[in-house]
């Protein structure tokens, strides 16, 4: 209804909207501890730590974040590094259980709460909108139109 609304002024006055100057606004950032060496890491590398078929890398435990399910960026980013939706997800964690594998990403309320869990944890790892970053973090991947990108 934002987008709309925006679009709806934009063109009262006679304005169009690049198409990057939403794309920014859509764009999901994977941030890591300042401390971890990765400069950028691709859907092969996230998938499984996303998974937790992957517990360490570059020689820490890996600690994945991820937002609620609910969550519009918790989405996208499922569907571009998991390529699964809500409900292929739930039915993944549910085998998961059932097989006795590792448990699912530690799940936070908000990306403020992603961003500092990331901060404090040498092997933090979790996403939040380009909008919310801050310089406690690092980005190492972008995820813009479904697809993971370096940053």
């Amino acid at each position: 209804m934002k987008r709309l609304s925006l679009l709806l002024l934009l063109a009262l006055l006679g304005m169009t909207p690049s198409a990057s100057s939403f794309a920014d606004a859509d764009e999901i950032v994977v941030v890591v501890n300042q401390a971890n060496p990765v400069r950028a890491a691709g859907r092969d590398t996230l998938r499984p730590i996303f998974q937790t078929t992957r517990t360490e890398w570059y020689g820490k435990s890996a600690v994945p974040v991820n937002l609620p399910e609910d969550s519009p960026q918790r989405q996208r980013f499922d569907m571009a590094v998991l390529g699964l939706d809500p409900e292929g997800v739930a039915r993944y964690w549910i085998d998961r259980k059932i097989r006795g594998g590792e448990r699912p990403p530690r799940k936070v309320p908000t990306a403020s709460a992603v961003l500092r869990a990331v901060g404090e944890e040498a092997g933090g790892i979790g996403y939040v909108a380009a909008s919310d970053l801050n310089p406690t973090v690092k980005v190492i991947a972008r995820i813009r139109d479904g697809q993971v990108v370096p940053p």
